[in-house]
């Protein structure tokens, strides 16, 4: 098990996050990486969070919890693969919050089956909440950021996005290829939209997960087999926590990574790295 983060007081003060997929977020539930996110970006000062995502009710009680414990946040109901929601959105932070400073993209969706049993349909599912969501949240996310200005060598001169990818961009399996084509695809927009927003000192990052217990992996996680077999694959011998990926986005967006943009940061517990036979074999 994970030890608990240690705080960083003040290092977001004054600062705006948006996260998508992110209804997942209420504590003494099991939280998901925006939420792991979002609760650590407020109590290190942080001045306001905006949750986005399809499941409404989940997303208000996430969010009523958050404002419960005494800090700024709110739902907004957003399909984030329509430009109309992302400009309500994106729109609406600035006008209550006065900046947009972070963005993190985590909305997405699976396909579990093989590439000859997948409709058509699931397939372009999975490539527009990815990849569409993706490039519409970049396009506009950084619209507003250029309006914070821009101070050389600082990591919020603009702005900071990074967009949650997976280690299955890098390692295929017999199952989930559209999954794992749109996950491949988001490293490569990264790069390309780092390099465009560069100039406006707006650095875009992706963090490629491995196995971490949260509620999009729970149908894994609580069936003793599915589990068994990844943890058993897993060089560090266990799966990982969403507070564990909150960490490295939150280093993303931080002043700590200030000369990082463009970059993959994998977070897998060392399966991607090569071959490890599993345990017992």
């Amino acid at each position: 098990m994970a030890s608990q983060p240690n705080i960083i007081p003040g290092r977001f003060d004054g600062k705006v996050l948006l996260v998508t997929g992110s209804a997942s977020s209420s504590e003494g539930e099991l939280m998901g990486f925006g939420g792991a996110t979002t609760w650590r970006f407020l109590r290190e000062g942080g001045k306001a969070a905006v949750l986005t995502d399809v499941r409404d009710e989940r997303g208000e009680r996430s969010a009523r919890s958050i404002r419960d414990a005494g800090f700024t946040a709110e739902f907004v109901r957003h399909d984030v693969t329509s430009e109309s929601d992302w400009e309500t959105v994106v729109g609406g932070v600035v006008e209550r919050h006065g900046r947009l400073d972070y963005l993190v993209n985590i909305a997405g969706t699976q396909d579990t089956t093989s590439i000859e049993d997948t409709p058509v349909d699931k397939w372009q599912q999975v490539m527009d909440v990815t990849s569409r969501g993706m490039f519409l949240g970049v396009k506009h996310a950084a619209r507003a950021m250029k309006a914070n200005g821009k101070a050389p060598g600082k990591a919020d001169a603009g702005g900071a996005i990074v967009n949650l990818s997976s280690m299955a961009a890098r390692w295929a399996s017999p199952y989930g290829a559209a999954y794992a084509a749109s996950r491949a695809g988001m490293t490569h927009f990264t790069r390309g939209a780092a390099i465009q927003y560069a100039a406006d000192g707006i650095r875009v990052n992706s963090v490629l997960p491995g196995w971490v217990k949260s509620p999009f992996t729970e149908w894994i996680f609580t069936d003793e087999k599915l589990r068994k077999y990844r943890t058993d694959r897993v060089p560090l011998g266990r799966w990982g926590e969403p507070s564990e990926i909150a960490a490295a986005i939150l280093f993303l967006l931080s002043d700590d990574a200030s000369y990082i943009t463009g970059s993959e940061l994998l977070i897998d517990g060392g399966v991607t790295a090569g071959f490890f036979p599993p345990v017992g074999e």
